[in-house]
């Protein structure tokens, strides 16, 4: 195995490790068992989380010396606020479906889980290298929806009540094709620029954290909205 090749499958190790397609509140969803405030607060939570995300592209953006980098930056960023069909309005139209109104969505406080994540979002861009972050970002989270969200597309006709091209759930199918696009120039991306041992050691550690980052946000959701908690700490009840 020649050593781009083996640094590609440790990527590939270090985000399946403990990727979230695998969450318990994924398992429940994809069997028709969370309602619909249940699955509405999933994308409360990810409208600050992806609020965030795109200004920790922009910020590698403003710091990123490759012209191919920044071009790639640029097109996710065009997509993600093509006025015609503008992502996070996608994520409103689902929350709103859901129950929750737009205003509320914006206004929602952080569960100490996303707040985590996001916080370790921005000490990654601000203090790693950009190969580094932009791996971690694209990689170890951005990559993961399409196997997220192919395990919870079918629900939605088959215990939700929704049809195929219903406007509300056009979120999910569409960001199976494209974070799957966005996650394989990530890849092509960590295998040109991160170049060094160095760099790759310190990619795959980050990689990593983003997983279990990802992954603890999901714990999250899940106590919140099956327990009303937000973890797993006991109580005197329990």
């Amino acid at each position: 195995m020649d050593g781009i090749q083996k640094f590609v499958d440790q990527m590939h190790q270090a985000r399946d490790a403990s990727h979230s397609k695998d969450h318990k509140y994924i398992e429940k969803w994809a069997n028709g068992e969370l309602t619909r405030k249940q699955m509405g607060f999933y994308t409360v939570m990810h409208y600050h989380f992806v609020t965030e995300y795109l200004n920790w592209l922009a910020y590698i953006w403003s710091h990123c010396p490759e012209d191919e980098v920044r071009f790639q930056i640029l097109d996710n960023l065009r997509e993600e606020e093509d006025p015609e069909n503008r992502h996070m309005d996608m994520i409103l139209d689902f929350s709103n479906a859901c129950g929750y109104a737009p205003e509320e969505v914006k206004a929602a406080t952080m569960l100490p889980t996303t707040e985590a994540l996001t916080d370790w979002g921005w000490r990654l861009v601000y203090q790693k290298p950009w190969q580094v972050a932009i791996t971690a970002l694209i990689i170890g989270l951005e990559s993961q929806p399409p196997d997220i969200y192919r395990r919870i597309t079918d629900s939605f006709t088959t215990h939700y009540g929704w049809s195929e091209n219903d406007n509300e759930i056009r979120f999910f199918a569409g960001h199976i094709e494209a974070d799957a696009v966005h996650g394989s120039r990530g890849f092509q991306i960590a295998e040109k620029y991160c170049n060094t041992p160095e760099l790759q050691a310190d990619a795959l550690a980050a990689i990593t954290s983003a997983s279990k980052k990802r992954w603890n946000h999901m714990n999250g959701i899940y106590w919140y909205t099956i327990y009303g908690r937000v973890d797993n700490t006991p109580t005197d009840n329990d």
